[in-house]
């Protein structure tokens, strides 16, 4: 298999070039070498591969269709040996991140302290704010950001969403009258987070939306702070997932309308249009990919 391999490398080469006179040029090796590997390839599939005249070299049916693999085969071998490459290659310098809060306990803040680990030379600046920062003038790398983008000069990936489950702690659900819709529970107190309009758009188990209006005397501008205030029975509010799996496990807070889940927030990768020219940002998004 592996003296096959070496041969179909040898036989597209010797196509892309048009002849065995120039692969062998730019394999350096001797055209009689590379008209015998190309030979032995055709004995080892059972047919003819090339038509050759003395002035040029042709593709048969069966060598177009090879050729096509092997262009593949290259390919793919070319993008291992670069990965392999580039992860030899130490990262060294500044990495300015921008994280909304509601991050600090994600997967994402976990595979930034991973990447860390396999770069120790390289120095991470995280700044955990739901304040949208200027990346241009702040010199950040690579923003990450919840909720819709603006149209602007920055670059943009989806790269997940959060999920999010509307609950209320078990004594403040005991002191209120069961909802049945999703309606009933605008006459609850929310927990407002400042940066969110007061509505929510609830999506039910079959695909039906319904969009809910609330007014709230508390209004806080820290995910985790909403959190908290949940628990302590301050009203309903619509965490992360992953903030409040344990709390929902030990029945601190109970889940409202199973059937109906929040909206997610879509989560984008942003960055300025010539970050990637600093590989770390590039690597770090590949990473978390």
């Amino acid at each position: 298999m592996i003296d096959e391999l070496r041969s179909i490398a040898i036989f597209a080469e010797t196509i892309k070039q048009g002849s065995f006179r120039a692969a062998a040029k730019i394999l350096k090796l001797s055209p009689s070498v590379v008209s015998y590997q190309v030979t032995q390839l055709e004995k080892s599939v059972g047919t003819a591969l090339i038509y050759r005249s003395t002035r040029s070299l042709s593709l048969t049916s069966e060598g177009r269709v090879l050729y096509q693999y092997a262009l593949t085969m290259i390919q793919t071998a070319h993008q291992g040996l670069n990965q392999v490459t580039l992860e030899k290659q130490e990262l060294r310098g500044t990495l300015t991140l921008t994280l909304p809060s509601a991050l600090i306990k994600s997967k994402i803040s976990k595979k930034i302290a991973q990447f860390s680990k396999l770069h120790p030379y390289l120095n991470f600046k995280l700044f955990y704010t739901d304040n949208r920062q200027d990346l241009i003038s702040k010199g950040i790398d690579l923003a990450f950001r919840a909720g819709s983008m603006n149209d602007s000069n920055l670059k943009s990936k989806r790269i997940g969403a959060i999920y999010r489950k509307l609950v209320c702690s078990y004594d403040y659900w005991q002191e209120n009258k069961k909802p049945i819709s999703p309606h009933d529970l605008t006459k609850w107190k929310w927990i407002k987070l400042a940066m969110l309009p007061n509505n929510r758009t609830l999506v039910s188990s079959t695909g039906e939306k319904c969009e809910i209006s609330f007014e709230s005397n508390i209004s806080v501008n820290s995910v985790e702070a909403m959190t908290q205030l949940c628990i302590n029975g301050a009203g309903i509010a619509t965490p992360p997932d992953f903030l409040i799996e344990r709390e929902i496990k030990n029945n601190d807070l109970v889940e409202l309308l199973p059937n109906w889940q929040v909206e997610p927030i879509p989560l984008y990768a942003v960055w300025p249009s010539n970050t990637f020219q600093n590989s770390s940002a590039k690597r770090l998004l590949d990473f978390l990919l």
